[in-house]
């Protein structure tokens, strides 16, 4: 087939690449014009405006390395060679784990470490080299081209592009939703605002100092923190807080998120001046939803010949940092269809339809159902005995078996990097007993000191 993918940010790339292994020709088009910087460095000061959270934190899981070991070997080879690091379940545990020896399976258990300039940079440099990609940029969509109920093509500022199918990976805003709707074809969807904004900054480390975890955070109820290691020496600290949270806006301000840091012992420790140096400003990002979208309705295509992958199709709160991967999961996905179902375009859409429902759609579930949570706990409202039961199961159960029990390491660690489904590990019988007996000890346990400082003193010492 003859393809046209739309947004060469993570999802468009991986689409492309893995379409085009499959003898497809692909045409990759890009609206930002800029060259492609030179190296990891250059490529985190990339224009990149139709992506701008490139310059925050990001997690690159288990689920999305594994899938470029398998089946893009040559791009996980190209990311380690620009820096990237590969960080293993062992490196990622407490020294309190009782047996750390390794046991099969552990190989799949290992994190990418990376920015995601970097990891997008590394991307675009392999497909400009690679067979059956044609990658332009500066070239802006004005519209789609139809036969009927089947989109054949794209319209663009230097003309049209017709295709057998054209891939939508242009992200949350997706411009081409509009233009179907303005065609007469409307996709239904379903959306919730995650009830945050967040604020990153990069540092890099001085010399000789060693990395920092791969991730680590805590939430305090009224902010959320984390510590992303990156590539080549560099890391992100992120703080988030509820959307409509006055008091909190001041951390929008530079010079009151550094003093916020200095506030919470974990983040003090990596952005000791001594430690690190920052190596960008402070980026904001806000209007942050959870949302799927249905292009089939009533048991048929929308439309057929469009098919829309990763943030297009469903996105989640990035705070999880499911993202990149769900994306490039997506890409594989309806890869495999197109394999199955060739160029029967109605069959291919219903294929591709249910992929989604099963492998991303309960991902965007789980995070509605725990952005509701974490927004009751940030406003003091009562949770349902069952939010409240599963909270209490995952804080003093969980975590506690967890920092002791290899096997619940495991386990935890295969559901935070999309190896298993949502909740899979609370109706796992080979750790859920050990869970429970974790739990059933919790008023015995002396109480965890704070992660942070309470509210009040933190507000107090930023306002200052």
């Amino acid at each position: 087939m003859r393809v046209v993918v739309v947004g060469a940010g993570v999802s468009g790339l991986g689409a492309a690449l893995l379409l085009a292994r499959e003898g497809h020709d692909v045409v990759l088009l890009e609206r930002d014009a800029t060259p492609l910087p030179n190296d990891p460095d250059e490529a985190f000061h990339w224009e990149r405006r139709g992506a701008p959270q490139v310059r925050h934190s990001h997690a690159f899981l288990a689920r999305g390395r594994n899938l470029l070991r398998d089946r893009l070997s040559d791009v996980r080879d190209a990311l380690l060679a620009a820096g990237v690091t590969e960080v293993g379940w062992a490196e990622m545990i407490p020294d309190t784990i009782v047996d750390p020896s390794p046991k099969p399976g552990d190989e799949d258990l290992v994190m990418l470490a990376c920015r995601r300039t970097t990891f997008e940079w590394v991307l675009r440099k392999v497909a400009l080299e690679a067979h059956g990609v044609d990658v332009r940029d500066g070239v802006g969509v004005t519209g789609l081209l139809f036969d009927g109920a089947r989109v054949i093509g794209i319209r663009t500022d230097g003309g049209d592009e017709r295709a057998d199918i054209v891939i939508d990976a242009t992200g949350r805003p997706s411009r081409l939703i509009a233009m179907l709707s303005d065609a007469g074809f409307e996709i239904a969807e379903e959306k919730s605002d995650t009830g945050i904004v967040y604020l990153s900054r990069f540092y890099r480390l001085r010399d000789n100092v060693p990395n920092p975890m791969p991730f680590n955070g805590a939430d305090l109820g009224y902010l959320k923190y984390a510590v992303f290691r990156g590539d080549n020496a560099t890391f992100s600290i992120t703080l988030a807080h509820a959307t409509d949270d006055e008091d909190l806006r001041l951390l929008r301000d530079r010079a009151r998120f550094d003093a916020a840091v200095m506030l919470v012992e974990m983040l003090r420790e990596w952005a000791d001046p001594a430690v690190s140096e920052p190596i960008s400003d402070l980026h904001y990002m806000g209007g942050l939803i959870n949302r799927v979208r249905h292009f089939v309705r009533d048991g048929a295509p929308v439309v057929t010949g469009l098919f829309a992958v990763g943030d297009s199709s469903v996105c989640t709160n990035p705070l999880y940092g499911r993202g990149c991967s769900l994306g490039l999961v997506h890409g594989a996905l309806l890869t495999d269809a197109s394999r199955e179902h060739g160029d029967d375009l109605r069959a291919l859409a219903l294929a591709f339809d249910e992929a989604t429902k099963r492998e991303l759609v309960p991902w965007y579930e789980a995070s509605v159902g725990q952005d509701s949570v974490n927004s009751k706990v940030a406003h003091g409202e009562k949770l349902s005995d069952v939010d409240e039961y599963i909270r209490s199961v995952i804080r003093n159960g969980i975590f506690p078996a967890a920092s002791t029990d290899a096997d619940v390491s495991r386990a935890w660690t295969r559901s935070f990097n999309l190896l298993t489904p949502p909740y899979a590990l609370l109706t796992d019988q080979s750790v859920m007993p050990r869970i429970l007996e974790a739990w059933n000890e919790r008023d015995k346990r002396e109480p965890q000191p704070l992660a942070g400082p309470d509210r009040e003193t933190f507000l107090q010492a930023i306002h200052s």
